[in-house]
């Protein structure tokens, strides 16, 4: 299990989900801080500039918060599926209130799009995406490209499919290893990785039901499909990937 598709119809992610990756995901997550300090420096816009932001499966508000620390000039509108989680993100952006819009969502629809406002600097996602099947984040890809800025930035940090099962078991072994270490430095760290092997490592546990990760590579070439350029993949961990793409400048 991971973290939530932002689907509010979708069996695949309960509440008592959310409340479990509240209060754990920050461990359980590879890196976390690296990686969104990452995903923050991507942005295509200057610490000044004024700008819309949009965060598909906000989850808890951690990403949200750090790209408005970042810009303080900028807004944000945060969709989850998840109404313990929008709230756990309105309680933590408490003090970005005049910057940020809440909404609930679901990511296997599409009317959301026609809902949001201008178009973006940015569209971020984290560890949502996995549950699209391929077609579903060709059609995502496509659909987010018409809604950016000219130069504007589609970051998403998100599993993977492995290659192969050797892939696979080293992708398993690195995220266990990662919580460990993670878990290691905290009051209830057994209790927390415990937890964590109890079905959340999707490279040793597989629900393919609900986790649908597809290949990096193909997820680059449908990004450059959809129209962007600069696409990379800008940070791996633990079959956790930061990648994405740039809308072409204006000329």
């Amino acid at each position: 299990m991971t973290e939530h598709a932002g689907s509010g119809g979708s069996a695949a992610w309960q509440e008592d989900d959310s409340a479990a990756f509240i209060r754990f995901g920050d461990v359980i997550t590879p890196s976390r801080a690296e990686q969104v300090a990452m995903l923050t420096a991507l942005i295509p816009a200057r610490p000044e500039e004024p700008f819309l932001a949009v965060d598909l499966a906000c989850g808890a508000g951690g990403l949200c918060a750090a790209i408005l620390e970042r810009f303080p000039a900028c807004r944000v509108v945060a969709l989850d599926g998840s109404e313990r989680m929008l709230a756990e993100a309105q309680r933590r952006l408490a003090g970005f209130a005049d910057r940020v819009e809440l909404r609930r969502f679901d990511l296997f629809r599409r009317d959301w799009l026609d809902e949001l406002p201008g178009p973006a600097r940015c569209v971020v996602s984290s560890l949502a995406i996995h549950h699209l099947d391929g077609a579903g984040k060709r059609r995502l890809f496509r659909d987010l490209a018409e809604r950016l800025e000219p130069g504007g930035a589609l970051l998403i940090l998100d599993l993977v499919e492995p290659v192969n099962p050797i892939a696979q078991a080293a992708y398993a072994a690195a995220w266990n290893a990662a919580v460990r270490e993670q878990a290691a430095g905290i009051p209830e760290g057994q209790a927390v990785y415990a937890f964590f092997r109890d079905g959340w490592n999707h490279y040793a546990d597989p629900d393919l039901e609900i986790d649908k990760p597809s290949g990096l590579f193909e997820q680059l070439v449908w990004l450059r499909e959809a129209g962007f350029t600069q696409v990379d993949c800008f940070w791996l961990r633990a079959g956790h990937a930061l990648y994405g793409g740039y809308r072409p400048a204006a000329p």
